[in-house]
């Protein structure tokens, strides 16, 4: 795989996780109820 469409890869990874984190912030009840789904599995 070239470099360049590697780093575009990374750079889209990051972009989504930070959008991620972005709308967590917005809606925070939704955060925790898909924190308490996922403690709920174990």
């Amino acid at each position: 795989m070239p470099v360049r469409i590697k780093q575009l890869l990374i750079a889209v990874a990051a972009a989504l996780i930070l959008a991620v984190a972005f709308a967590g912030y917005l809606q925070p009840a939704f955060v925790v109820d898909l924190a308490n789904r996922i403690i709920l599995c174990f």
